[in-house]
């Protein structure tokens, strides 16, 4: 894709972190080169500071990248394609923006292109600016994380007869009790299990109880961390559970 200035990488904001005065390091998810870190200047004030423009999911054309040392990276311009104004100032979607962006940051393993995952994210990231309702999107987006990974388990959606708990690490039914994050119950593995290949829209517009939704979450994100990278806890979450509970 080319424009002004020529190519034009496609990147969502994860993280931003102070380099040192006026300076920062900039996640962003690209999906040519996966996670990289870029150098960028924060300003000082007023419309100088870009902390808007770096807000977690922010959708951003990057104009002019290239690699420094190491693995830093710096861009000449970053636009954007979509004004994020109600997710930015809408504290909900902020929050939903923030759990995304740190599951794909702490999830995906840097430098190493997941061109499907990116997309998914993308349009997530659109539809959470541009539809009225958004309690379901996250959910959504890791539905389709697992599909577009070709991580969906081939499993029984039942619990076969003497199976009492579902390994998220083999994505197996076995016997013995659900004990710790790795194994679920038979019925938050059945729930688990038929949400598999369900169309995203309809993932997006049913509507499940707070609860069960929250466990679908979880049970998610820990099934692609172990496949993809390694658990790691969420800062996010419990902000985004409180916000979406009021």
């Amino acid at each position: 894709m080319s424009g002004e200035g020529g190519h034009i990488e496609l990147a969502i904001a994860l993280s931003t972190t102070r380099h040192k005065d006026g300076v920062a390091i900039l996640k962003v998810f690209t999906r040519e080169h996966g996670i990289i870190g870029c150098l960028v200047r924060e300003g000082t004030k007023g419309a100088r500071r870009a902390k808007h423009l770096h807000a977690p999911l922010s959708m951003l054309h990057l104009l002019g990248l290239r690699t420094l040392k190491g693995d830093l990276h710096r861009f000449d311009r970053a636009d954007r394609p979509l004004p994020q104004q109600r997710t930015l100032l809408e504290v909900p979607r902020s929050a939903v923006a923030m759990f995304l962006a740190e599951v794909v940051l702490r999830t995906v393993e840097s430098d190493a292109p997941h061109p499907g995952l990116f997309d998914a994210l993308w349009r997530t990231a659109e539809a959470l600016e541009t539809e009225d309702s958004f309690t379901r999107l996250h959910l959504a987006f890791l539905v389709e994380a697992v599909h577009v990974q070709g991580l969906q388990p081939d499993a029984p959606v039942v619990a076969p007869p003497g199976m009492g708990r579902f390994n998220l690490a083999s994505a197996e039914w076995e016997s013995g009790p659900p004990i710790g994050d790795d194994f679920l119950s038979p019925s938050d593995a059945t729930a688990f299990l038929r949400i598999q290949g369900t169309e995203i829209a309809t993932v997006r517009s049913q509507s499940i109880p707070s609860d069960v939704r929250n466990r679908l979450v979880l049970h998610h994100v820990h099934y692609l961390q172990l496949h993809l990278s390694s658990p790691k806890a969420l800062r996010s979450w419990d902000v985004l559970r409180t916000v979406l509970a009021e």
